[in-house]
């Protein structure tokens, strides 16, 4: 920011990511040519504390390497050795055995016109005689070796500024500090005590960063140096780099005009007045008292406490400290250790101190010192004259910085020591390992809306994340080895005998107190969830197979509240050894063994009503729509929405779908009798009344099952509802008339009270982009403390189609032949290899036995002991609700190797959508047959089937054992599949 120029274009977008670092720095030297006697090197090496502190840097700076430092004896040498490798430092000492030091230079410059060479004198005499201030006639730089070995250091970052220097100022803005000195043997003593102040700063920076990536990244952002000889030189390469100078140590007497001129340091500061901060120095005490009356401080170059000085002046000129607010006349206000303290002072500081400090650009430099390379280049360009009142640009700084500060967030996975919990939305790691398949969506999903910029807030909806803690997996590691359950949980157990294992055991001091520390700032319903590695991976997630427990978390007792989350991770912990993650693990030819649990920490999306709290809408969204009825395409997606916890909809209850490409077309909600009978009937609730309870007895411990008619008070029913007018045998928008409700998003769909079609439909685009093949979108939204709605999304996952590669046609032949044919069928390819067949007979079929035909599936299931098979039945496999479907889980059809949903005249369900159950389906590749009733392309043989001789047979379950295997095929393009069942030969 700047008194009476500049400007910038601003419209916002000034996120910060870690590019700013990444293309910082990209030139480094790694390869050293050494050219001296044996003796000057061995005069260098000094018992090998040179290397030493060149391998001490380099661990520092976590490179693989240090510099390699080859050594040869004369400059023929080094020229011939020149030929053979590329090297990007050569040191050459005076006194060579073959030719003059300069010689050298420029013979290795038309060689390697790119390379630096460096002269390093041993001898005080030979300072007049190899060095004239400004000469670069071979030499880049002449330097005096006086025993230090942080010199040789020195002389690396030193050749290396200069070959970033002109890309870091371009593309990351980064300052240089200009040396004006013209005596070798003070700069040699100087610049390694420069180096070491700029180290230290850019190390405190690190304790800045938001995790370890950018701890190291932020190194890269360190100010420059640049170096001068004489007056034209200094104020030469101030003119080059005006923008970008943090600030100028400048001796007094050094050359102007080819002469040596006493005060040229005077001068230089008259010049350059107020537009950088200057500190003078000489060797001679007396010029002290001109300096101080100038304003400029000054160091005395004979001083005991020389490097004190130049640490003084860092902190409180060039920004390496405290921000220090000030008045013109030098009143200090107050101080600001921090971006945090800085922003919360910024706010009652005296207006005169901001724009004293603004017209000198002295918040840039701070902020830029500190790395915040996009904020302080956007308050540099912007000039004082451009605001109306001078509280306008307080008010813009805080606004910016704010911004800034929380943007910068998005998309970084942070470590949970550099956490603060000042902001909303962010992403926490806590331990070491992975985050899971299911934390590793969650973080992809933060990135996306970091990097597209989708992330928006107006007065029709903000979209956003909750705040997202994630466990790694070394701290389940450590809580299995430290508890010993290990063997004991492999033995086969029952699972209530499983949750016993776990629940009897105990986490370490370190992590309950950072549990701690994390449950004080948060004080709202959270979600715990499991995230194992295979986890919603790309190609065997494990959707739906463990748990997730919901906590009100609003017991009084802080030791309750953290009692109570360690006892939802404990059991997630379990889950990975109960019987149904056995079944899905054996499934996959996998171990339970080889699986490690991370868990996802979230805080609850929704609102408090009285004693209930839950969303105003939960859904699960996918790219790819299985089942289109025209005018929808396959490619337009489908989402599967629901008032209440998102619970009713991946466990495939009674639930509203529509796509986000033709909201208005909702398959099944044509007449008001289908509106009434397809729309959902209830909702889940985090039952709020809960301070105390036993998660031991399962994931609904905490939750409560309400009739949609609870949720009318609390305003949610105004978005989503319509009512039954009797009179007319017509629905109405709304809950303004008296009559039946049903959930039928009126609001969101057809008004667009909030924009839900339009945010599913690019979050769905984006995400496929992303990922580069369909998603699926987990989301819910709230109404906000203003009454601005809110769009969360909760997690994003791979969603795997169809396997396409493999070309498959179905003939005609084939199509009549073919005892069940249907044109609504996901999956693609030929299975040949299934020789049973477990199927409802629906004459016999009885809805409320729906769970006892599990039972009866599932030790079928057991019986046939791994031999696949086709499983056939009414309604949705896998749901939750028994009057949609057979509520079977994994480990009871584990070994189906192809399944049939049908429906009849007397039982119509929709087709499963968006169900953990229905996309382990896909992901596992299980061709999966919808046979709509009344469909001129879906077809069942039932006299076929009811005729065979069966296995085993009851009222409700048949087997079938056939002499030779069916086939199965499915054109997944289409979406058209066929079950062939030749007949035996008479």
């Amino acid at each position: 920011m700047t008194e009476d120029s500049g400007s910038i274009d601003y419209d916002g977008d000034y996120r910060s990511n870690f590019n700013d670092f990444h293309n910082l720095m990209t030139y480094r030297v790694s390869r050293i040519l050494l050219v001296s006697s044996l003796y000057d090197a061995f005069t260098l090496e000094e018992e090998g504390l040179l290397f030493e502190q060149i391998s001490e840097e380099y661990r520092d700076l976590a490179l693989s390497s240090p510099p390699q430092v080859i050594r040869v004896s004369s400059g023929e040498k080094a020229l011939k050795e020149m030929d053979r490798e590329k090297y990007d430092l050569i040191i050459t000492m005076a006194r060579l055995s073959d030719m003059d030091p300069y010689k050298f230079g420029k013979k290795a410059k038309q060689n390697s016109p790119d390379v630096h060479v460096i002269l390093l004198l041993t001898d005080m005499e030979d300072i007049p005689i190899f060095h004239t201030p400004g000469r670069v006639d071979g030499i880049d730089k002449v330097f005096f070796w006086n025993g230090d070995s942080a010199l040789f250091m020195a002389i690396i970052k030193y050749v290396e500024d200069q070959l970033n220097m002109v890309n870091d100022m371009k593309t990351g803005h980064v300052r240089a500090l200009l040396i004006i000195e013209d005596s070798p043997r003070y700069y040699s003593v100087f610049l390694p005590m420069i180096y070491k102040e700029i180290m230290g700063q850019t190390l405190s920076l690190m304790t800045l960063g938001l995790n370890e990536q950018e701890k190291i990244l932020r190194r890269r952002a360190r100010p420059k140096i640049l170096m001068a000889e004489t007056y034209e030189d200094g104020m030469g390469l101030f003119e080059r780099f005006r923008g970008n100078i943090l600030g100028i140590i400048s001796d007094l007497k050094y050359p102007r005009n080819g002469e040596k001129v006493d005060d040229a340091g005077f001068q230089l500061a008259d010049a350059i007045g107020d537009e950088a901060p200057i500190l003078l120095q000489s060797s001679h005490i007396e010029h002290e008292s001109r300096a101080q009356e100038m304003g400029i401080p000054f160091i005395y170059k004979k001083s005991k406490a020389l490097k004190q000085g130049f640490g003084k002046f860092f902190r409180e000129r060039l920004g390496f400290g405290d921000f220090v607010f000030m008045l013109e006349d030098g009143t200090e206000i107050d101080r600001a250790r921090n971006i945090m303290e800085f922003t919360e002072k910024m706010k009652t500081v005296p207006v005169e101190s901001v724009i004293f400090h603004g017209s000198r650009n002295q918040f840039s430099n701070w902020l830029m010192a500190r790395g915040e390379i996009s904020l302080a280049r956007m308050l540099r360009r912007k000039s004082i004259s451009d605001f109306g009142t001078d509280e306008e640009m307080r008010g813009f700084l805080l606004d910016v910085i704010g911004k800034h500060r929380r943007e910068k967030q998005l998309g970084i996975i942070m470590d949970f020591s550099r956490q603060n919990f000042e902001f909303e939305q962010t992403f926490t790691r806590l331990g070491g390992g992975s985050l899971g398949g299911k934390g590793r969506g969650i973080a992809f999903l933060s990135s996306l809306f970091s990097r597209s910029g989708y992330m928006t807030e107006s007065n029709k909806c903000r979209i956003m994340l909750p705040e997202t803690l994630v466990i790694g997996t070394d701290e389940y590691d450590r809580f299995m080895k430290e508890n010993g359950i290990r063997e004991a949980a492999l033995e086969g157990l029952e699972d209530e005998r499983i949750k016993e294992l776990f629940l009897d055991t105990s986490f370490n001091e370190k992590m309950r107190e950072e549990l701690g520390r994390y449950l004080k700032h948060m004080i709202c319903p959270m979600a715990v969830r499991s995230s194992s590695l295979l986890e919603d991976s790309q190609n065997q997630p494990f959707a739906g197979i463990y748990t997730t427990y919901f906590l009100p978390n609003n017991h009084p007792d802080e030791e309750v509240r953290l009692d109570q989350l360690l006892m939802a991770i404990r059991l997630v912990y379990s889950s990975v050894f109960s019987r149904k993650a056995k079944a899905y693990f054996r499934t996959l030819v996998q171990l339970p063994e080889e699986e490690k649990m991370a868990v996802v920490i979230q805080n609850l999306v929704g609102n408090r009503h009285g004693n209930h709290f839950y969303p105003m809408i939960s859904g699960l969204a996918q790219s790819h729509n299985f089942y289109p009825v025209p005018p929808l395409g396959r490619g337009d997606g489908i989402a599967n929405v629901a008032l209440g916890l998102g619970k009713i909809v991946v466990e495939g209850e009674q639930v509203l779908n529509f796509s986000p490409e033709h909201p208005k077309t909702i398959p099944g909600f044509n007449t008001p009798g289908e509106i009434m009978a397809n729309s959902q009937k209830h909702f889940y609730a985090l039952n709020m009344d809960r301070t105390e309870f036993d998660l031991s007895k399962g994931e609904e411990e905490t939750l409560l099952r309400l009739d949609i008619n609870e949720a009318e008070e609390s305003g949610a029913l105004d978005y989503l509802a319509s009512t039954f007018d009797a009179n007319d045998n017509r629905m109405r928008d709304g809950t303004m008339a008296n009559g039946p409700r049903a959930i039928t998003f009126a609001g969101v769909l057809k008004y667009n009270m909030l924009p839900l079609a339009p945010i599913l439909k690019n979050l769905l685009s984006i995400g496929r982009k992303g990922m580069g093949r369909p998603v699926e979108l987990e989301f819910g939204t709230r109404m906000g403390d203003d009454n601005i709605p809110e769009f969360h999304a909760l997690q994003i996952r791979p969603f795997i189609t169809l396997k396409e590669k493999v070309e498959l046609t179905i003939s005609d032949e084939e199509r009549e032949a073919a005892v069940i044919r249907s044109d609504k069928v996901m999956g693609n390819g030929r299975v040949d290899d299934i020789e049973d067949i477990i199927f409802v007979p629906p004459d016999t079929f009885d809805s409320s036995m729906t769970r006892e035909i599990a039972n009866e599936i599932g030790k079928l299931n057991g019986d046939l002991e791994g031999r696949p098979y086709l499983l056939i039945g009414p309604g949705r496999w896998g749901t939750r609700d028994r009057w949609l479907g057979i509520p079977v889980d994994w480990d009871q059809i584990s070994n189906a190797r192809v399944i049939v949903e049908y429906s009849t005249e007397d039982f119509r369900v929709d087709p499963s959508h968006g169900t953990h159950f229905f996309h382990n389906l896909t992901s596992r590749g299980i061709p999966y047959f919808t046979l709509t009733h009344g469909s001129n392309d879906a077809h069942l043989d039932w006299d076929r089937l009811k005729g065979s001789d069966t296995g085993y047979g009851s009222k409700m379950v048949r087997h079938i054992r056939l002499d030779r295997p069916i086939t199965v095929k499915v054109d997944g393009r289409p979406g058209y599949g066929v079950v062939i069942w030749e007949k035996d030969p008479q």
